[in-house]
């Protein structure tokens, strides 16, 4: 099977390459990579792409140059499937056009230089995702967390003892320019640690002493609403979120972003639902802020974290989702729709909930002109209530839900 995009693992520890892979690199029409990948390779012939910190231009770049069917390939440290560009370019271009080349990746090599099993070893990227849940540290007997930019060792330490103050005699080891000749490798109680200075690259590796165990999430979902704290009639009703977790389709979800959260009851029935997902409550009313953070102390959702503010505001410091949930907006879901879709990644999906015609009109010309596909129910709820000694049906407002795909390019 031929492939017209390569992504090539360069090995952590300066290994030697095939003599296949280095004349597929050095033959390539377009060759893709960081400034220090592309210097390991001067002669060879063809385009060199710096990889820089805009991710879109590079992938437009690229998607042009696979129209003009130019050799490509994107160099990448390690395993580019492991919080590396390989899996932003199998999103965006296909399973079926990029052939990934893995080589030892830092993790692996941190593992192999401290006799730890990779099995159990959990691993977490605050370059790649800023907003990792730290709370997860206790799960595992060991995690490895990739450092970089202004997420280094001490930062990272700070972040984690505010989540897990008992952590702070937990061993841990700096492990800095793994694989080069410059390779040193710091160890002690994390609170020793947090107070020196390290070399880069480098990355923290923790020993958990009690780990809880990998939580298995609950099966409950569609709670009663007497069982959330909230305001009178703000908070999407039990039968609604039921459909609505069934429609965010959460299995292979890691970032949900949930928009106008009210009480955060979706929200929250997601955490549960699936521990290691990262859940991000956005809602701008103090009033609802404080419930979101009373229902996420009672239900202990240390996986859910609270932004007030607008979305407009707050999306940008954010993990980019591939879930999003929007149960809210009111008069601004037009001005912020387009927005939150935008960082939506290729693949995923917005499920967002509508009672006015309004909203429904608003969401409905979104979809037919932005989405890659749409579907559309709507959801009618009817109770029984007592009237006069006797029993009537009486229907709630009925619900438009939207399940809106964002397209694989």
């Amino acid at each position: 099977m031929t492939f017209p995009i390569h992504v090539i693992g360069l090995p952590v520890d300066g290994g030697p390459l095939s003599g296949e892979t280095r004349e597929r690199i050095l033959g390539a029409d377009l060759l893709a990579g960081g400034r220090r990948h592309l210097a390991r390779f001067p002669e060879a012939r063809g385009e060199k792409l710096p990889v820089l910190s805009d991710i879109e231009s590079l992938l437009d770049r690229l998607a042009k140059a696979l129209k003009e069917k130019r050799k490509i390939v994107v160099l990448a440290t390690g395993d580019p499937l492991w919080f590396g560009i390989g899996a932003t370019l199998v999103r965006r271009f296909g399973s079926e056009q990029v052939m990934i080349h893995p080589a030892v990746s830092s993790p692996q090599l941190a593992c192999a230089r401290l006799g730890f099993p990779m099995a159990d070893t959990l691993v977490l990227s605050r370059h790649h995702d800023a907003g990792a849940s730290l709370s997860r540290v206790k799960t595992f007997p060991r995690t490895i967390i990739l450092t970089g930019g202004k997420e280094g060792p001490r930062e990272i330490i700070d972040d984690l003892l505010v989540a897990l103050p008992d952590a702070s005699q937990w061993q841990g080891w700096v492990c800095q320019n793994l694989g080069s000749g410059e390779e040193a490798i710091e160890s002690g109680p994390l609170e020793a640690l947090r107070g020196k200075t390290y070399q880069s690259p480098n990355l923290l590796v923790i020993q958990n002493p009690d780990p809880l165990g990998l939580p298995g999430g609950s099966g409950t979902f569609g709670r009663p609403d007497n069982q959330f704290i909230h305001s009178a009639g703000l908070i999407t009703h039990p039968e609604v979120r039921a459909v609505v977790l069934s429609r965010l389709d959460l299995d292979s979800a890691t970032v949900l972003w949930d928009v106008g959260a009210g009480s955060g009851s979706v929200g929250i029935e997601a955490a549960l639902l699936k521990p290691l997902l990262a859940v991000h409550a956005v809602e701008k009313a103090p009033e609802r802020v404080r419930h979101i953070l009373e229902n996420k102390e009672r239900f202990k959702t240390a996986n859910l974290t609270v932004h007030a503010g607008n979305i407009s505001d707050v999306a940008a410091s954010l993990p980019a989702p591939d879930r999003i949930f929007v149960g809210g907006g009111g008069r601004g879901l037009g001005e912020f729709l387009e927005d939150i879709y935008n960082r939506l990644l290729p693949g995923g999906r917005l499920v967002a909930t509508s009672i006015t015609l309004e909203s429904s009109e608003t969401l409905g010309a979104f979809a037919r002109t932005r989405a890659a596909s749409c579907d559309i129910i709507q959801l009618q709820v009817t109770r029984v209530t007592p009237l006069a000694g006797y029993h009537k049906m009486t229907p709630d407002n009925p619900i438009t839900l939207f399940t809106i795909n964002r397209d694989i390019p």
